[in-house]
């Protein structure tokens, strides 16, 4: 299947396009394997975890601590698949994710929720 983005079109699978950016001593992650093997609805995104092995989840404060965000960084795939299982399974608004390249920005403090529900996807 193909997946476009940043307005490029990506035909190789996530896991390949992983594993090219990997040392060759190292293979993709157990979340980018996992996923290319199983057919559920979170199957078309993966969240790489960061060289110290934690989830790429962070908090960002804006406007003068007016205006708290949850981030969601190095995400692979489709992102707004990703927004739709946020805004369902989360009891935020479709106006309060907000897509960007590479990750996905939620309005409010959800870190440790969304670590969590990252752990329970397998990632």
């Amino acid at each position: 299947a193909s997946l476009r983005r940043g307005g490029q079109l990506w035909s190789t699978p996530l896991t390949a396009r992983v594993e090219a950016f990997l040392r060759p001593s190292q293979q993709a992650p157990a979340a980018v394997r996992m996923m290319s093997a199983s057919a559920s609805e979170s199957s078309k995104w993966a969240v790489v975890r960061s060289a110290s092995g934690q989830l790429p989840v962070y908090r960002d404060i804006r406007n003068h601590n007016s205006r708290e965000l949850t981030i969601i960084r190095k995400v692979l795939g489709d992102l707004h698949a990703l927004r739709e299982s946020i805004v369902r399974d989360f009891d935020v608004s479709e106006k309060h994710v907000v897509v960007k390249v590479g990750r996905v920005e939620v309005r409010g403090r959800h870190k440790s929720e969304i670590a969590k529900w990252l752990e329970g996807k397998g990632f």
